[in-house]
């Protein structure tokens, strides 16, 4: 488990991400677009009820300000229905003054974690395979990026053991990401509790990243990082309403664990941004006091997506890892050929774009990405179009 060589906080994402941008855009201007299923950006609309309710807000002149002190922190009504809905998914019991912060969505709240926690030559610990930007943020506070390998046959968690005790004695951060992007693995309970004997043993701050928590699949809904008792002590979780709700546009989400965590993440968020624009904060209350039963209704669709894509994949002749959570499908790639070799095979031979697993990481090599943020017509096209190109 080596490190990577360069820690130069100048890093960008992955190429292929970059790379099928430009690849994009030309087929675009040509008339003949390819199926987008590399976005992870859900293709449906914010529920009406939410959309409603900041547009009422909005029509408050007195949120048309910067939020009043302490507006870096986040409305006390926000804060509450937040440590409510983690009470109420949970069971975890986070004081709204202390323990609960409102973000401006998941990415810029875990990057600002990233200033407020590292320093020069600390050590970051990355699942392998994860989302870049974890590495990324580690790589601008200029600390050292180790990856820790997650395997299929370990059902993509992280071997606490395999970790070298001197990497662990100098780790100062270890991110996780469940439901986990790319492979819609699930965490359990068990690997939790593990997981904080670990982080208190060598004083390691977890911060969990569960954007996902309520898209899953004929599985029991995921845990929380924070039930596993002595978690607050140790850990910090990221929650957005991008995917749960449908609403990544306005970009609203809270922070909660350890109070010394959230109050150094307040710290710099008070030097960074004024706060959450008003009419988003009550469009967020609204989403976490939500009794209508539309995340259920989410799920209903997506496991439909799924399933369709999955199925059509591998009456293709394509081996596929049926996710059990997120919008992500991982599709293993044909023998003898490399991520990116075969993602450029379905862009150019199959008009579907992808991601190849590499974007992720070294242990991402062997997949391809796709999501089912697409309607049913777009999946059926696609599916159509790689049975026609016979890859396999």
């Amino acid at each position: 488990m080596p490190p990577e060589p360069a820690r130069c906080p100048v890093s960008t994402d992955h190429p292929a991400f970059s790379f099928i941008d430009r690849e994009r855009d030309p087929a675009e201007w040509a008339g003949h677009p390819p199926v987008p299923l590399d976005a992870d950006d859900c293709d449906l609309p914010t529920p009406p009820h939410i959309v409603e309710a900041m547009r009422r807000a909005a029509r408050e002149p007195a949120l048309h300000r910067h939020p009043r002190h302490p507006g870096h922190q986040g409305a006390s009504l926000l804060r509450e229905a937040a440590s409510g809905f983690l009470a109420r998914r949970f069971g975890v019991a986070a004081d709204p003054e202390t323990e609960v912060l409102v973000t401006p969505g998941g990415q810029e709240a875990m990057a600002h974690l990233a200033l407020a926690r590292l320093d020069w030559d600390d050590v970051v610990l990355v699942p392998d395979p994860a989302p870049p930007s974890y590495a990324a943020w580690a790589r601008f506070c200029g600390a050292e990026v180790v990856r820790v390998p997650l395997r299929e046959e370990n059902g993509f968690l992280p071997d606490l053991d395999s970790i070298p005790a001197d990497v662990a004695r100098r780790a100062k951060l270890f991110w996780i990401c469940y439901p986990h992007d790319p492979t819609g693995a699930v965490a359990t309970r068990a690997f939790y509790d593990e997981l904080v004997r670990f982080a208190l043993c060598h004083d390691i701050l977890v911060a969990s990243d569960a954007a996902y928590s309520e898209i899953y699949y004929d599985t029991e809904p995921p845990p929380s990082f924070l039930e596993s008792p002595g978690a607050m002590a140790c850990g910090i979780e990221f929650h957005s309403l991008s995917k749960a709700y449908t609403v990544p546009g306005p970009g609203v989400g809270f922070a909660a664990g350890d109070p010394r965590v959230v109050g150094a993440l307040r710290a710099v968020k008070t030097h960074t941004d004024p706060g959450t624009f008003g009419a988003i904060q009550h469009a967020a209350m609204t989403a976490f006091t939500d009794t209508t039963g539309y995340p259920d209704r989410l799920r209903a669709v997506f496991r439909a997506r799924v399933k369709l894509l999955c199925d059509g994949l591998e009456e293709a002749g394509l081996e596929v890892l049926r996710p059990r959570a997120t919008f992500h499908t991982l599709v293993r790639t044909p023998a003898g050929t490399t991520s990116e070799r075969f993602s450029e095979e379905l862009r150019h031979k199959a008009g579907v774009s992808s991601v190849p697993g590499t974007a992720f990481g070294p242990g991402g090599e062997g997949y391809v990405r796709l999501t089912v943020c697409a309607d049913t017509d777009r999946l059926t096209e696609a599916v159509r179009r790689i049975r026609a190109a016979r890859l396999v």
